[in-house]
C-alpha cells in the first residue's frame, strides 16, 4: 500500500448494517464456460442479508459466496534466449564488449587469460542468439472458493456506535501444468554448421544433435513432456472492530484487526525423456514461433521413440511440498475536529499500528557442521534406462514402455485453438505422462508432509522467517474559502511513518552432479545456513491538494504529494540458492547460477505533482484534461537476472536472479477524459452513453540500462501510450456495456540470460456485458463475455526473439440476481 498522498487517496468502506434502510435480502447465481476448456459450467453464487432490530439500535449483515472457476492458458516459448557458440561461423561482432575493443575476430579471444568468466565473456561477442528452450506448454486451473462474513453493529447512544465483523475463506486451486520442451542450453545440443541465423544474428532454423554420448549430452533426453499437478489449499480468517463516536465538533473513529491465513501445497512432476537425433526446429522469421520436425522413425506420441532409439532414458519424479503462515495486526485511531474558522474548517490526526509476519517451510535438509545430515522433505527420482536394469531406479525399455502404456494421456482440448495464430506445424495435442500407475513403479512413502517442519528430530530451517512493524502518524488542515473572488478547497497535511523489517533466511548449496554408474544428473544439497538481516527506515511524507472553482462549472485541481511503498517483505528475505554446475556436460565457461533475495531493496519513493481541469458542461457530461509528473527516485523491478555478479563479496561470479531496485526516473505525461450520455437524443436513443480516455506517459532518467550496448531502458511497466472506450446502453430495466482497453508495448525485464531486455508487446481487450430487470420482480438476468477479440500476449527479448506468447481464451458468463 502506498504511504502518503493523504488529502488524495480513495477511501473504501463497507457497508454496514446500521445504513441499511430497510431489509435486505440479495441472491445471485452465474454459470461461467472457458472457451479451450471443457464446456462443462461452473457456478458462482452469492447471499447476502441483513437488517436492523431493536429499533434500529442492532444491525446484522451476513454474505456468503461460492465461486467454481476453470481458466486455461496455453502458451509457445523460447524460454529465454542464449549466446553459446559462433554457429553460422561469420566470425562477426554481434554484441559488441567495450572491454574487448581491440579484439576483431573469435581466434582473438585467446589472447585474453583464462579467468572467472573473462575469456568467456569475450568469446560471447561473437557468439549467435538461439531459443535456450523451445516448447509448448498448457496450463489449467480449477478454482473453488467459498467465503462467509458477518457483521454486527450496536448504537449505543445517538453519537457512539460499535462493530465487529468476522470473515472465513478457503481456497481449494488445483493447477496442471504441461510442457512439450526440446533442451538448447548447450552448444552440443546443436549439429555442427546446421544453425542458419538472419541478419541480426538470431536463429532461424537449426537441426539437432545426431548423438548421444551421455543421457544427457548431445541428443541425449533432449525432447521431454512433462506433466506437474499442483494442489494449492488455503484457509483464512479475519477479525475486525471498531468504533464511531461524534461529540459536537470532535469525531473519533477506531479500528483493530487481526488475520491469519495458513496455505498448504504440493507438488508433482513428472517426465518422460526422449533421445532423438536430427531434429529440425524452424522459427518463425516474423513471429519467433518454434516449429518441430522429427525424424523419419520418431514420433513423441509413440512409445517407441522413448523406448528405443540411439539412447533411451527414464522418466524422472519430483515431489515438492510447502507451507506459508501468515499474520497481521492492526490498530488504527483517527481524530475530525471542526473548526469554527472562515479558512481552517476542520483538523483531522490520526496513528496507525500493524504488524505482520510470515513463516514458510519448503523442503529443507541440510548438512550440520559436524556431519549430521536432515532429510529433506522433497523427493526426487530419476530413472535410467539398461537392457538389463533390475533396480528400483534402473528400467528395461520393456518396463518403460508398460509404464507409458500405464501411466499417460493426451494433453485435453485443442492446443491454440484461438489467438489469431498460425497454428500449422503445431501438434493439436501431445502425449503426456500422469500419476495413474506411478505408485506401481515408485516408493511413494516421502509424498507427504512428515519433514516439513522437522525430520528426525530435527528442526527444518525455513525458507524465510519474518516480520514487518509499522507505526505511523498524519495530521490534515482542510481548507475552504474565497481568494480574487474564487472559490478555495483544499487541504495540506504530513504523514510521518517508520517501518521495521527483521527477515530470516537461509543459503543453500546445491550441485548438480553426474552418477558414474547410470550417467544420470540430479541435484544434492550440500549445505544450508540461516541468515537473519534487521532494517529499519523513516520517511517523512508530506502532500497538498488545492481546488479552485471558476465558475461556469469549471473547476482546477492541484496536488503534490511525497509517496512511498514498501518492498514485498518476502523479496528482502537473504535467501540464496545456488547450483554448481558439477557435471560432465557442464558448459565450459558458463557461470553457476544463483536465485536469491535482495535485503538491500530501498522501497519505492517518489514526489509526484497534477494539475486537473474538469469543465462539467452539463449534468451528463464531463471533460477532463490532466498532466502528472512523477520524480521517481527508486523503484523495484520483480526478479531480475543479472550476469558476473559477486553475490558473495568472495570474487566469485554467479548468474543471479534476484529483485533489484531501478536508480529512479522522471515520469511524466497527459491524460484526456470525456463521459457523456446522449439524452438529448430521441427515445430509446437517450439510453445510450460513452466514456473515453486516453494516456500518454514517458519517462527518462530511469537509471536502468541495457546490460549488452548501455542503451537506457524505458521504466519498467509504463506504456506511452493507453486508453479506454466504453459505450453503453441504461433504459426500460436495460444495462448494455461494451469495452475495450488497450496499451502500446511496456518493458517486462531489464534483462534475461542473453542480457536482452523484454518487452510486452500492446495488447487491447474487448469485453461485455448485457443485464435484464425484470419489472416488478426484483430479478435480473445478465450475460458477459471477456476477451471478445481473442486476445494473445506476446513478449520478446527484441527483434524477432520470442521468449513467449500466451492465449487466455475467452470467458463467458450467464447468470441471474434477486433482491427483495
Amino acid at each position: 500500500m502506498t504511504e502518503g498522498g493523504i488529502g488524495g487517496t480513495v477511501s473504501i468502506q463497507t457497508r454496514k448494517p446500521l445504513e441499511l434502510k430497510k431489509p435486505l435480502l440479495s441472491a445471485m447465481l452465474s454459470g461461467q464456460v472457458l472457451d479451450g476448456a471443457d464446456k462443462t459450467v461452473r457456478p458462482r453464487a452469492n447471499l447476502t442479508a441483513g437488517r436492523k432490530f431493536l429499533d434500529d439500535r442492532l444491525g446484522v449483515l451476513f454474505n456468503v459466496t461460492y465461486d467454481h472457476n476453470l481458466t486455461r492458458g496455453d502458451f509457445i516459448r523460447n524460454t529465454e534466449w542464449v549466446r553459446l557458440a559462433d554457429f553460422n561461423g561469420d566470425d562477426r561482432i554481434v554484441v559488441p564488449n567495450p572491454n574487448f575493443s581491440d579484439i576483431t575476430s573469435l581466434a582473438g579471444c585467446r589472447r585474453v587469460p583464462q579467468g572467472p568468466d573473462l575469456r568467456a565473456a569475450c568469446q560471447r561477442q561473437f557468439y549467435d542468439n538461439t531459443p535456450r528452450i523451445p516448447r509448448y506448454g498448457i496450463w489449467t486451473r480449477d478454482d473453488k472458493r467459498i467465503s462467509a462474513m458477518g457483521t454486527l453493529q450496536y448504537k449505543f447512544t445517538d453519537n457512539l456506535n460499535a462493530w465487529v465483523e468476522g470473515q472465513y475463506n478457503r481456497r481449494r486451486n488445483r493447477m496442471i501444468d504441461y510442457n512439450y520442451a526440446i533442451n538448447l542450453a548447450a552448444a552440443t545440443r546443436f549439429a555442427t554448421g546446421t544453425v542458419v541465423t538472419d541478419e541480426n544474428n538470431n536463429a532461424i532454423e537449426l537441426i539437432t544433435a545426431p548423438t548421444a554420448p551421455t543421457d544427457t549430452t548431445g541428443a541425449g533426453s533432449i525432447f521431454s513432456s512433462t506433466k506437474r499437478d499442483f494442489i494449492y489449499n488455503q484457509r483464512s480468517r479475519y477479525l475486525s472492530g471498531g468504533f464511531d463516536w461524534e461529540a459536537d465538533r470532535l469525531h473519533l473513529t477506531g479500528l483493530a484487526v487481526s488475520s491469519k491465513a495458513t496455505v498448504k501445497s504440493d507438488s508433482k512432476t513428472i517426465s518422460l525423456s526422449a533421445s532423438i537425433p536430427s531434429i529440425l526446429i524452424a522459427l518463425d522469421p516474423d513471429t519467433g514461433i518454434p516449429r518441430f520436425t522429427f525424424p523419419a522413425g520418431y514420433d513423441p506420441s509413440d512409445v517407441s521413440t522413448y523406448t528405443s532409439g540411439i539412447r533411451p532414458v527414464g522418466p524422472s519424479l519430483e515431489y515438492r511440498p510447502d507451507e506459508v503462515t501468515t499474520k497481521e495486526t492492526q490498530f488504527k485511531l483517527d481524530a475530525d475536529y471542526d473548526l469554527d474558522s472562515p479558512v481552517l474548517r476542520s483538523l483531522e490526526a490520526g496513528v496507525q499500528y500493524r504488524k505482520s509476519g510470515s513463516l514458510r517451510y519448503r523442503g529443507g535438509g541440510r548438512v550440520e557442521p559436524d556431519g549430521t545430515t536432515e532429510p529433506t522433505a522433497n523427493v526426487d527420482y530419476d530413472v535410467a534406462i539398461r537392457p538389463n536394469g533390475t533396480t528400483a531406479l534402473v528400467w528395461t525399455p520393456e518396463k518403460l514402455a508398460q509404464f507409458i502404456a500405464e501411466s499417460s494421456e493426451q494433453t485435453p482440448g485443442t492446443f491454440f485453438n484461438g489467438g489469431g495464430i498460425d497454428t500449422t506445424g503445431l501438434p493439436q495435442s501431445w502425449l503426456a505422462p500422469n500419476f495413474d500407475a506411478v505408485a506401481d513403479y515408485f516408493d511413494l512413502s516421502g509424498f507427504n508432509r512428515d519433514c516439513i517442519r522437522t525430520c528426525n528430530g530435527l528442526a527444518q530451517i525455513p525458507d524465510h522467517d519474518l516480520s514487518e512493524t509499522i507505526a505511523a502518524t498524519y495530521l490534515k488542515a482542510n481548507l475552504e474559502g474565497e481568494l480574487f473572488g474564487l472559490s478555495l478547497s483544499g487541504n495540506v497535511g504530513v504523514r510521518y511513518v517508520t517501518t521495521r523489517t527483521h527477515v530470516t533466511g537461509s543459503n543453500v548449496r546445491r550441485e548438480r552432479v553426474t552418477d558414474p554408474v547410470s550417467g544420470t544428473n540430479s541435484i544434492v544439497i550440500v549445505g544450508t545456513q540461516s541468515v537473519t538481516l534487521n532494517n529499519r527506515y523513516d520517511d517523512i511524507l508530506p502532500s497538498a491538494n488545492l481546488a479552485v472553482d471558476f465558475g461556469r462549472n469549471v473547476t482546477l485541481r492541484l496536488g503534490y504529494a511525497k509517496v512511498m511503498a514498501r518492498p514485498k517483505p518476502t523479496d528482502l528475505v537473504p535467501n540464496a540458492n545456488c547450483i554448481y554446475d558439477l557435471t560432465l556436460d557442464a558448459e565450459e565457461g558458463a557461470l553457476d547460477t544463483c536465485a536469491a533475495g535482495n535485503p538491500d531493496l530501498k522501497p519505492y519513493r517518489a514526489n509526484q505533482f497534477d494539475v486537473n481541469l474538469a469543465w462539467y458542461a452539463n449534468r451528463d457530461t464531463l471533460f477532463n484534461a490532466s498532466f502528472f509528473y512523477k520524480d521517481v527516485k527508486s523503484f523495484i523491478l520483480g526478479r531480475t537476472l543479472r550476469t558476473g555478479v559477486d553475490l558473495f563479496k568472495d570474487g566469485i561470479l554467479y548468474d543471479v536472479t534476484q529483485p533489484i531496485n531501478g536508480g529512479g526516473a522522471k515520469v511524466r505525461g497527459v491524460e484526456l477524459s470525456a463521459q457523456t450520455a446522449f439524452t438529448f437524443l430521441p427515445s430509446p436513443l437517450d439510453g445510450f452513453g460513452a466514456i473515453v480516455n486516453y494516456t500518454y506517459s514517458t519517462a527518462k532518467d530511469v537509471g536502468l540500462f541495457n546490460e549488452l550496448d548501455g542503451s537506457e531502458l524505458d521504466f519498467p511497466g509504463l506504456s506511452k501510450h493507453s486508453y479506454n472506450l466504453i459505450a453503453y446502453y441504461d433504459k426500460y430495466g436495460i444495462n448494455a456495456r461494451l469495452a475495450y482497453n488497450g496499451r502500446n508495448k511496456y518493458l517486462l525485464t531489464a534483462a534475461e540470460r542473453s542480457g536482452n531486455p523484454v518487452y510486452r508487446d500492446g495488447t487491447g481487450y474487448l469485453d461485455a456485458r448485457v443485464s435484464y430487470r425484470i419489472p416488478g420482480t426484483g430479478v435480473s438476468v445478465f450475460v458477459e463475455a471477456k476477451n471478445l477479440t481473442g486476445e494473445t500476449e506476446r513478449a520478446t527479448a527484441g527483434d524477432m526473439r520470442l521468449t513467449e506468447i500466451s492465449y487466455p481464451g475467452k470467458r463467458y458468463l450467464a447468470g441471474a440476481t434477486m433482491q427483495l
